[in-house]
């Protein structure tokens, strides 16, 4: 099932699904993060980093925005393979080669789909938790963490600007901001979390998180903004 398909399922689901094969296997600690929540946020989030830059890597004339976007796309492609298995089927087909012609060039020519609304129920019940239990570098607290709203709004109206250097100061801001609660969702199930495994997985992601965060930093600060970090 790939995520985009998750996401729907969770539309539906009942309390049964916050019931996953580790939770099956043995009682998760007192104060765990379910991983139904985690992959949840996480794929929301993942969709809205790989959209946005889909749509900067088709637009952009800027060759540091072009080439963090491409990095992008296939960040999140590879995080996604890492994932799918713990949504109850087979990974994503591996094998396809990254760069404009494999997996990002596919991608960018891709309908952009936005994940807003879904399994609100089942993230907000436990979405403090992720949101307030780990500060992401770069100055931001869980103050940076975005609404499914927000992100729909955001990723619109990115597909209805022009290029040029407006564009590219939005995307670069929108990114950071996506970014910075990537790494408390990854951060914050890597420090707690009910599935070993999982923990794992978002422990290993946080690196490449860090890095985007500074790269977009500097970014930010070339473009006029205020740079964080």
């Amino acid at each position: 099932m790939h995520r985009r398909a998750f996401l729907t399922t969770l539309l539906t689901a009942t309390a049964a699904l916050a019931v996953t094969r580790t939770a099956l296997a043995q009682p998760a600690p007192a104060g765990a993060i379910p991983a139904p929540v985690y992959l949840a946020m996480a794929t929301k989030g993942g969709l809205f980093l790989e959209n946005t830059a889909r749509d900067a890597h088709a637009k952009t004339r800027n060759p540091r925005v072009k080439a963090f976007s491409r990095a992008e796309v296939t960040e999140q492609v590879n995080l996604a393979r890492k994932l799918d298995p713990y949504m109850g089927s087979a990974p994503m087909a591996a094998g396809a080669p990254p760069g404009p012609g494999g997996v990002v060039g596919g991608l960018v020519a891709a309908p952009l789909a936005v994940a807003g609304g879904v399994a609100g129920a089942t993230v907000g019940a436990v979405g403090g938790v992720v949101g307030g239990a780990l500060g992401a570098p770069g100055g931001a607290g869980p103050g940076a963490m975005t609404t499914d709203e927000q992100k729909a709004q955001i990723l619109s109206q990115l597909s209805g600007m022009q290029p040029g250097p407006e564009y590219d100061a939005m995307f670069v801001n929108a990114s950071l901001q996506g970014h910075q609660e990537a790494y408390q969702i990854h951060g914050s199930y890597a420090q707690s979390g009910d599935d070993p495994a999982l923990r794992r997985i978002a422990a290993g992601a946080l690196p490449l998180i860090q890095r985007h965060i500074a790269q977009l930093s500097r970014m930010q600060a070339t473009m006029g903004g205020t740079r964080q970090g």
